[in-house]
Parts: structure tokens; sequence; C-alpha cells
């Protein structure tokens, strides 16, 4: 079984495309793709996984300013999981051992503590499985980001940065402003993320209050009984406890999982009465009960759910960086020669913030299986333009591998054809990006499957014999258009 992606993994897999963004400004994409296909040169047959892995590794050992994001994540979360230990085992500890503090005149209230200390974490135990069991989602129009941990949370998280240093803060507030832009994408992982944590501390919460518990049992002589206001029999007390008590009392002798019906109503205080009356083995015979009732509504199922979060959360990250758009670009690279572009000097900073812009992602479809990218490319091109260029493939197949042309009409919906591979949308960069052209696009990217990726090859003037490279002005207008539509998984190259 191969070993899946870890959390680290995905922050270093970021923090280097960020890094080839700023390389392109400057390179251009082709210089960009080539130094990456460089990387995983050996692995020609090796599956998407291995490579997106050896490109990792390789990238790591090149890297020589400082530890990267994955190695702080590594720290911090070291850090925060010892301090959430230390505040969880603290609080269940102290909260039980005081509650259960006996002066010998009168019992510790069983239904007080079962309601505090058992039922309670019971019920929020069953609120923490339902996302899992039900799969829960939040709605398209919010982030999943911002529904788990808020404006607030991310605040306090960007003024706990102003400790680093200068050079540390700005490294890590950038990648974590990138997290959040791409929460979208990284939604599930981000979720199991923070989940796991919280059963980090509820587990601990747990183990400690029935440390506490067992703590007073063994060392301290204390007793247990019952008391209401209301008029309710041993009986239906009774009947409670045997309903609570049947996930471990079939297991256990008589009278041991559950109080016998004689030892409830022997353990009944009556205000007026006291306790002179009552017998010492009735009052001791409720700490079994109490002590699984513990175990298996506060600290097995939190377990459990801590397994439940550990294990989905290295699916999640595993199946997100997969099915990742820019991965998916970044893959693309390793097998097939990249499109030629060109950068130039002027706008450089503009198009540099509009290329980023224009690669937010969105949620991968969740089912498990990481596409792979076919060799073949499917080219859209304007039937107007396929007509000009009678050798348009040929043309294309010096800048990309396989191109297979299918002309379209841009005045009518998108006929998309049958491909799983790479697309490829022509356009001349001197021809204006007006409204009709962009709502066609936007069709064409709605049509595709959400993971998919969309190339907009921007070319000069056709002709039947050549094409030539677009003007720098014609393709900084392009980038700012096409960016305002914040399409997920929309990139933008020139043919140079």
């Amino acid at each position: 079984m191969e070993k899946p992606f870890h959390i680290r993994d995905l922050l270093d897999i970021l923090h280097f495309l960020s890094r080839d963004e700023e390389r392109a400004e400057t390179a251009g994409h082709a210089v960009v793709d080539e130094e990456n296909r460089r990387l995983v040169a050996g692995l020609a047959g090796g599956d998407n996984r291995a490579r997106l892995e050896s490109w990792l590794d390789a990238r790591r050992r090149a890297e020589n300013d400082g530890r990267l994001p994955g190695a702080l994540f590594g720290s911090a979360a070291t850090v925060l999981t010892f301090v959430l230990a230390f505040c969880a085992l603290t609080t269940g500890y102290g909260g039980v051992f005081s509650f259960l503090a006996y002066t010998g005149k009168e019992p510790v209230n069983v239904l007080v503590f079962f309601v505090l200390f058992i039922l309670i974490q019971g019920l929020l135990a069953l609120g923490s499985a339902l996302p899992l069991v039900f799969r829960i989602k939040a709605p398209s129009s919010l982030s999943p980001f911002g529904v788990m941990v808020g404006h607030g949370l991310s605040r306090g998280i960007e003024k706990g940065f102003k400790r680093l240093s200068a050079e540390r803060r700005t490294e890590a507030l950038g990648l974590w402003r990138r997290l959040k832009g791409d929460s979208r994408a990284f939604g599930r992982t981000l979720f199991y993320l923070i989940f796991s944590r919280v059963q980090i501390f509820a587990t601990l919460f747990a183990a400690g209050a029935l440390a506490a518990f067992l703590t007073r049992i063994l060392f301290f002589d204390t007793a247990f009984g019952w008391q209401t206001t209301l008029n309710t029999a041993p009986e239906v007390v009774h009947r409670l406890a045997t309903m609570v008590a049947l996930p471990w009392s079939w297991g256990l002798p008589e009278g041991v999982g559950v109080p016998s019906l004689e030892a409830v109503a022997g353990s009944r205080m009556v205000l007026k009465e006291g306790i002179e009356g009552l017998s010492g083995a009735h009052l001791a015979s409720w700490w079994p009960f109490l002590a699984m009732g513990l175990f298996v509504y506060g600290l097995l199922p939190r377990f459990l759910l801590l397994v439940a979060s550990k294990v989905g959360l290295k699916k999640a990250v595993h199946r997100e960086i997969m099915a990742w758009p820019q991965a998916k670009v970044l893959l693309e690279s390793f097998s097939a020669p990249a499109l030629a572009t060109r950068v130039t000097e002027d706008h450089q900073a503009v198009e540099a913030e509009a290329e980023l812009t224009m690669r937010k992602t969105v949620t991968p479809r969740d089912n498990g299986v990481p596409s792979v990218p076919a060799d073949t490319t499917t080219v859209l091109v304007p039937e107007e333009l396929a007509e000009m260029t009678p050798d348009l493939a040929g043309h294309l197949s010096k800048v990309m591998a396989s191109p297979a042309i299918h002309p379209v009409s841009m005045e009518t919906r998108p006929d998309l054809p049958d491909t799983h591979g790479r697309i490829v949308l022509i356009q001349e960069a001197w021809q204006a990006p007006i409204r009709e052209t962009l709502d066609w696009i936007v069709d064409l990217k709605t049509m595709l499957p959400s993971e998919a990726p969309l190339t907009i090859l921007l070319t000069g003037e056709m002709t039947a014999e050549a094409m030539e490279p677009p003007e720098e002005g014609h393709v900084h207008i392009w980038r700012k258009v096409v960016a305002a539509l914040a399409l997920p998984g929309l990139r933008i190259e020139v043919l140079g």
C-alpha cells in the first residue's frame, strides 16, 4: 500500500508552486515547466503519485533558504498538541476530582454526575460524529474554511504570527493566506485538520475525567446516592440505568455493571432523613456503573473519532492534492512538452497578480480516484480560425504533444468533444475579449468537470503560413479581463 501524502506535503507543494509562479513572471511558464520536468526525468513510466512525490523530494533537497512551511507546521502542531493535552487533562481531571469531594455528610449525587460528565460528553461526541456519518458539507456559497474557523480565529492566527521574526512572519502570513484562498480545494483537509485537534482535546478530557474518578475510588471513601424532588420510584431509575448500561452490562456479573433494584432503592437520599439509615454497600454500588459510563460514552467514542479524523486527514490530503487543478497542470508538464509562453517586462506586477487570482481552485470531487492526464491535447479552435489555417495541427505540434483539432462555433452553445485530456482554447489576442466571448468561455468551463483545468492559448494574427506571437498590450488586456472572471482552473498561456 502506497504511503499517502501528509499535510506537511500539501504545505510544501503550495510553497513550491508559489515559487514557480514568481519565477514564471520573468522566465515564463515554459522554462519553469522544463525545470520541473527534469526533476522527474527518471520516472517516465511511473504513476502520477510517484512523479509528484519524486518532484517534491527533489525540491526539498534543493531548498537552501531555511525551514520549509511543512517543517514549521510540524513544529507548531507539536506545540499545539502539548498545549491541548495539558489543558484537557487538567480540566477533565480537576473537574471530576473536585466534584467527587466527599465530606461524609452527603453522598455524591449520581444523577447530577451522570448528566454533567457522561450524558453531555456522549451528546457532544454524537454531534461530532454527525459530519462524518452524513458527510455534512458547508453550502457552496460559503468557504468551508470560513465555516469551520471563522473570521475571529483567522485574525487571531495572523496576530500570533507577529511574534515571529520579520522573515518568518512574511513567509508564514503568505502561506496562511494562500491556504485560505485555496480553502475550497482543500476544504475536507482543513475540516479534518481542525476536527482532529478537537478530538485530541475531547479524548484527553475524557481520559482525565476517568483517571480522576478511579483515583477517588481507589484512594478515598466515596459514597454515591440519588435524589430528586419528583416522585420517582426506584423502579424507574433502575430501568433507566439498565438501558444506559446495555453496552456493557451483558459482560459483567449481575449487580456490577448496573446496580440492582435493591441497591437503587437503598441509595435513595431523602433530605430530611440524611444518610444515617443508608447501607454503605448500596452507596458504593454505583461506582462501576459510572466508571463504565465514563469509558463507553466519554472516552471510547472520542478515541474512535480521533482515529477516524487521523485516517480521514491522510486520505483527504492525498485525494485533494492529486485532484487539485494546479497539481494537474504540474503533472501534465511532466509528461508532455509545455506550451511555449512569453512574459514581457512591462506590466509584470499586474500580470502576476492577475495570474495568481486567475488560478483559484474549487473543491475536487471526493471520489478517491485521481484522474490521469491523457496524452492527447484537445484544441478548441473557432471555426473561422480553423478555416484560415489549414495546417494548424502542424503549427501546434511544435509547442504541445498530440494536438487534436476540434473546430467550434462561438455563436452557439459550446460543443465539447468526448475527451478526458487537456483542453486548450485558441484565441487571437488582438481581438478584444468582448462579453459574448467571455460568456462562451464561462459556459465552456461550466461544462467541464469541476477539477479539470482549461487553458486559453493566446496568439497573434493567424495566417495560413504561420501563427504569430501576440503583442504584450493585447495579452495584458486578456489577463486582466479573464482574471476578473475568477474561474477555477482557468489558465492563460501565450504563444512565444
